[in-house]
């Protein structure tokens, strides 16, 4: 039986965006590199028709000649041996996901040349028609939608009490922001390289597609920043006004979650640098200086100084100074200032066992 994404397509309307995007289905991406940097899809691959610098130029040429001549031009640099490579790529993709969609930036001629170039090795893609504009469009129209209408319940604690833990530990829906930012949310958080504000806002959709309506969808309580990434702006409006599950932890578990989730996992994907995961603990302490003042920052300094002053793997009772002075002087006031002001949105409060069973008496 034919896949039903598979049928021939004569306009966007006639594609379900919403199961081409719930099924993760391959897409080949034909725009230039810098194109695809800018915002993409999760499940796209950037195979391109042209390279940054034969997009340029064949979009001057268009501007000043025309249309025609603009494709000469375009046909003339993807020619010989650089045409077949790029053929080559896009073939050996399909041959691995025969399930594959591909698209330009409007579905227009680049769609069009690369499928009929792809249908001379003997094979077919479907393209499709609006290309990554109704793609993102409609993604676009998700978020505003699916903020408004879903009820939110906001999982909140202070840094540290395992709120992430707490989402995966439910059936229910949730939205994983941090995931979708590749950031933990705070000046300790640098996961890697993060998306274009664009993919994250792709990613963030493309979740809330995924999943079915439920009592509640849960969310990570996050400020409008996470990293670099700026939280959608209805998504953060429907946060700002939904209840919070309020999780409670002892000091001393907090300190261990830290530890565990921001000093050994890094030293581990740093393969035991210490000097490097030093200089990323101070630079990252640099970024909340002024906040934290002068004074304190240079005691916080010493004390991670001091405990990655040892080499082998990192011990908890060395770096727990520096950790709880930082929980204490920082982070709990700036979270207890914010919680202070919502008291009347709290639904629940409790250690992790209590908010798990709360949330299994929500299905």
């Amino acid at each position: 039986m034919k896949h039903p994404l598979r049928e021939p397509l004569r306009s966007a309307s006639m594609i379900d965006f919403r199961e081409l995007f719930r099924r993760d289905t391959p897409l080949i991406d034909v725009r230039a590199p810098i194109e695809f940097h800018e915002g993409h899809f999760p499940s796209s691959v950037n195979l391109p028709l042209m390279n940054d610098e034969e997009r340029a130029a064949v979009g001057t040429r268009y501007k000043e000649a025309g249309q025609a001549e603009a494709l000469k031009l375009g046909h003339d640099l993807v020619s010989g041996d650089r045409r077949e490579s790029r053929i080559d790529a896009w073939v050996g993709f399909l041959k691995q996901h025969s399930d594959a969609w591909l698209y330009c930036f409007r579905g227009g001629l680049r769609s069009q040349i690369s499928v009929s170039w792809i249908e001379e090795r003997g094979l077919r893609v479907p393209f499709v028609p609006g290309g990554y504009k109704a793609l993102r469009r409609f993604l676009l129209e998700t978020l505003e939608k699916e903020s408004i209408r879903r009820k939110l319940l906001v999982v909140g604690g202070r840094t540290g009490s395992g709120k992430t833990l707490i989402l995966n530990a439910t059936t229910l829906p949730s939205i994983d922001l941090e995931g979708a930012a590749n950031h933990k949310g705070s000046s300790f958080g640098k996961m890697g390289p993060q998306p274009a504000q664009i993919t994250f806002e792709n990613r963030v959709a493309i979740q809330l597609l995924k999943h079915d309506p439920a009592p509640v969808t849960l969310v990570e309580d996050e400020s409008v920043m996470i990293g670099s990434c700026v939280v959608p702006r209805a998504l953060k409006d429907s946060m700002n006004q939904a209840a919070i599950l309020l999780l409670e932890i002892p000091m001393e578990e907090r300190i261990r979650n830290i530890f565990e989730g921001y000093v050994l996992e890094r030293f581990h994907s740093h393969a035991g640098d210490h000097h490097a995961v030093a200089k990323f603990m101070q630079d990252s302490l640099d970024r909340i200086s002024k906040k934290l003042g002068g004074l304190e920052t240079a005691r916080i300094r010493g004390l991670i100084d001091a405990a990655f002053q040892i080499d082998g793997e990192p011990v908890l009772d060395l770096h727990r100074p520096w950790i709880e002075a930082l929980l204490l002087r920082y982070y709990d006031p700036v979270y207890d200032r914010s919680i202070a002001k919502n008291l009347d949105r709290i639904a629940f409060r409790g250690d992790a066992r209590s908010c798990i069973n709360y949330l299994k008496g929500l299905k």
